[in-house]
Order: C-alpha cells, then sequence, then structure tokens
C-alpha cells in the first residue's frame, strides 16, 4: 500500500463530507500528491544523512588510524553524498501547476511515484550497505558497494525529473 492510500483511508468525517464537493476533491487530491511527494523525498534524504552521519564517524576512525589513503577515499564519498543530498533536495517536485507549461497526468505521476518508491527500497539499501562498512575493518574497497547503492538513488531520481519534464512523453528533450 503506498503513501497516498494510506492517506486516503485516514479521512477524517469532515473530509469524506468535503469529498462531496463539486472541485474540493480535485484540490484534495492535488494536496495529497504534494504531500506524499514531499514525504517520500524526505525519507530518502533522511535515510542518505542517516549514512553522512555515520560516515563523519567512520572518518574519524580512519583519522585516529592516521589512513589518510583511506580518509581521502571516505571523504570523497562523503562529498558524493553532499551531492546527491542537495540535488534530492532542490528535486522537482511530483505534480504540476494550473498555469505550468508542461502538465504532469496521472499515468505519469504513477510512475513518478513507481520511481519514488524505488528510490526509498535504494535509500533503505544504502543505510544496510552502510551498516556492513561500519561493522567491518576499515578498508576502502567496502565503498563499492555503498557508492552502487547511492548512484542507485541518483539515476532514479534522474529518470523522475526526466519523467516530470516530460522527457518520457515525447515532449522538452
Amino acid at each position: 500500500m503506498d503513501i497516498k492510500d494510506r492517506a486516503r483511508e485516514q479521512l477524517n468525517w469532515l473530509e469524506k463530507i468535503l469529498h462531496k464537493l463539486p472541485g474540493f476533491k480535485g484540490y484534495y487530491e492535488r494536496e495529497l500528491r504534494r504531500d506524499s511527494d514531499r514525504l517520500q523525498r524526505e525519507y530518502v534524504l533522511k535515510q542518505q544523512r542517516k549514512v553522512k552521519t555515520g560516515m563523519n564517524k567512520v572518518i574519524q576512525a580512519a583519522a585516529h588510524a592516521k589512513d589518510f589513503n583511506l580518509l581521502r577515499e571516505y571523504d570523497l564519498f562523503v562529498r558524493e553524498i553532499d551531492r546527491s543530498i542537495g540535488t534530492l533536495r532542490y528535486a522537482d517536485q511530483g505534480y504540476s501547476g494550473f498555469f505550468d507549461l508542461i502538465k504532469i497526468r496521472e499515468p505519469e505521476l504513477d510512475k513518478v511515484y513507481e520511481q519514488d518508491a524505488l528510490a526509498m527500497e535504494a535509500a533503505e539499501a544504502l543505510v544496510v550497505e552502510f551498516k556492513k562498512l561500519s561493522a567491518a575493518p576499515l578498508d576502502p574497497s567496502a565503498l563499492a558497494s555503498l557508492r552502487e547503492a547511492l548512484a542507485q538513488i541518483d539515476n532514479l531520481f534522474e529518470k523522475r525529473t526526466a519523467l516530470l519534464k516530460g522527457y518520457g512523453r515525447g515532449e522538452g528533450k
């Protein structure tokens, strides 16, 4: 069950009555889209920040071990995750406004939500891979799986952006 379905199930009696008013349902669906999009992106961001915070502790351990090559590799990964966090934070929202040039219809929104769901799973995989890295001895080769998980998140959000900009419908680029 996705986040939109859960929100619909939690309507109170007043919202159910308001849903019957002409025009309100469309307004409510638009607000629901905005909220669910924001919540999904915040979840992925939270997972990425969790890994970044943990990486700072791993970097401290590498600094104490005076392993400067390892320290450099870990620091590069933290920069990669910072870039990913910035990209995700300012990603296009999963809806279009009334006067937007490119309109996002329900089928495209469904595809966007699929990308968001996959990104949430990839973010959880990133956290799992980080837990493996932090439990093992310090090793730069352990970053490969973390980089792969982070790249998967980035790729999913690139596809999501392409969908929102209309590239998947023959519009835009």
